[in-house]
């Protein structure tokens, strides 16, 4: 079970190998702008917001996670075959907002399986989750090398097509911890109203998705615009394959860090370090413009996304029941994903037109620094909280 989950894990994030760094560049093949392409990249995880909720809550209805993502799956393959073989702008516009829907609501899905499967085998997310990491690095390093050679965005198609067949297989073969093994609870695993109401009216619950969120933005929008930044600098399709490959491999490093280190008290310290340390990040994507220098800068990647979106799966299961685990990952990714991916696409695209690649990556600046200082406030706030009730 052990193995299957890696290997799960690896092929899974296979797939954002293709989608990150080569969907601008598909989308720009269509005859897309910037704008455009930011636009059409954001509004399928805004859909998939309404959508990542509701298939984790129905996930928590029934108690399983696996027929849930084996359907989203489906629909997913189906959606990119028709944006990898249509020749129509308006077709393609529809089918890369479709696979995001179907997407999205996977990935939150996927990491609710793991948290589960991570406490019936003793293991922690982390642990797993770098495996995904590997994966990644691994695809963009076979596929960079041999990108063009294969016929660029035309061969997409057939880069993709094993790797949702090798998910597909695993989905339909595994076995996924019963909601009784995965927290004892019994019946009580199941998602209730009171349950829901109770967690999704905790104050601390929307101070942290909010903070979240500004970091997410400028985030999602480097997900999103770093292929065309780093075309517009002169980067070639192996120096982008590159970039995120290197990012991908800092991803295997940081997760088998945190894995080590990650601790429940200390999570406000550690997400307000990270939210410095992307204002850090994005203001040397400012003042550098050497696609090389932007492939090394890559290997910040670990000291940030890892460090966010490992302390923040940790805060979503301690601060929430684990009754309601699919849906609390939702939540997160809604958040994280969805409404940073839609600010962040259109915002940084259109400040990528009018303005230039260096006023959308200040706008980063800007956000991590207002977020760390919340996060300052935040965790100054509890400490006092805390002092009061133990006097």
């Amino acid at each position: 079970m052990r193995i299957l989950l890696k290997l799960l894990q690896a092929i899974f994030y296979s797939t954002n190998a293709l989608l990150i760094p080569y969907m601008p560049l598909l989308l720009k093949s269509h005859g897309f702008s910037p704008l455009e392409t930011g636009s059409l990249l954001a509004l399928g995880p805004f859909i998939a917001i309404f959508a990542q909720p509701l298939a984790g809550m129905i996930s928590d209805k029934i108690g399983a996670i696996r027929p849930i993502l084996i359907v989203l799956w489906t629909f997913m393959g189906l959606s990119a075959l028709l944006l990898f073989t249509t020749g129509v702008q308006s077709v393609a516009a529809v089918a890369v907002v479709a696979l995001y829907v179907f997407f999205l609501p996977a990935v939150s899905l996927l990491d609710a399986l793991m948290v589960k499967s991570a406490e019936q085998l003793n293991e922690t997310y982390s642990s797993l989750r770098l495996w995904g990491s590997v994966g990644f690095m691994l695809t963009l390093i076979i596929v960079g090398g041999q990108f063009d050679a294969w016929g660029g965005v035309h061969a997409l198609l057939w880069i993709f097509a094993p790797i949702w067949i090798g998910v597909l297989v695993i989905f339909l073969i595994m076995r996924e911890p019963t909601a009784q093994s995965a927290s004892g609870a019994g019946s009580e695993t199941r998602l209730s109203r009171t349950m829901l109401r109770s967690a999704l009216l905790n104050p601390s619950l929307f101070v942290f998705l909010g903070l979240i969120f500004l970091i997410a933005v400028p985030h999602r929008m480097n997900d999103t615009l770093l292929s065309l930044h780093m075309e517009h600098l002169g980067a070639n399709a192996s120096q982008i394959s590159w970039a995120w490959a290197v990012a991908g491999a800092s991803e295997v490093i940081g997760f088998y860090v945190m894995a080590k280190m990650i601790r429940g008290d200390r999570l406000k310290q550690l997400l307000g370090l990270t939210a410095l340390l992307y204002a850090i990040r994005w203001g040397l994507y400012v003042f550098i413009t050497e696609p090389w220098a932007i492939v090394a800068l890559q290997i910040t990647h670990m000291f940030t996304y890892v460090a966010i979106w490992a302390g923040s799966i940790e805060y979503i299961s301690t601060a929430l029941p684990k009754q309601i685990v699919a849906t609390g990952q939702a939540l997160l990714s809604m958040v994280f994903i969805g409404l940073g991916g839609l600010a962040g696409g259109s915002i940084g695209g259109a400040i990528q037109e009018h303005m230039g690649e260096s006023a959308m990556y200040a706008m980063g600046v800007v956000c991590c620094a207002v977020a760390w200082l919340g996060f300052l406030v935040w965790n100054r706030r509890s400490t006092v909280e805390a002092k009061l009730q133990e006097a």
